[in-house]
């Protein structure tokens, strides 16, 4: 089964509108995909998840965190990576993408995305990975 590590940002659309990322999820959810998640990725989706533009409370930040943990594989990150240089805070998917052995990392992000592949691990948006990976009887 293939593992994937989603970026912030694919997650917040995933939780919060229909579209590609909910449907990356909707994978997950039904055992189809192995979502990779580490602790510095869960302390950054928290800290973007608390902007004022999403109106949410610590307390109601919360239960999309466990509802997170559920679902994902949580990877122990040992890695310290420094290949994003514009935005130092993409590393974090890098690095649980590799030290989870990632077959894919999900972003809308252009920092990661430019890269497109990391040591074997590829790098694409979650309409490319649904049109050339994903399950069409989903």
């Amino acid at each position: 089964m293939k593992k994937v590590v989603l970026d912030t940002n694919v997650i917040i659309s995933a939780l919060f509108w229909e579209g590609n990322s909910r449907k990356m999820y909707d994978l997950i959810r039904q055992g189809k995909l192995i979502m990779l998640l580490s602790d510095d990725m869960e302390k950054e989706l928290i800290r973007v998840l608390g902007y004022e533009k999403f109106g949410l409370s610590p307390q109601e930040i919360l239960p999309f965190i466990r509802s997170l943990r559920t679902h994902a594989r949580h990877v122990e990150t040992k890695s310290n990576i420094s290949v994003v240089i514009a935005d130092p805070t993409d590393n974090i998917f890098l690095e649980c993408a590799l030290d989870g052995g990632a077959d894919f990392i999900i972003s809308g992000d252009k920092h990661l995305l430019d890269i497109r592949v990391y040591r074997g691990i590829k790098i694409v948006r979650a309409g490319e990975f649904l049109l050339k990976e994903g399950s069409p009887h989903s």
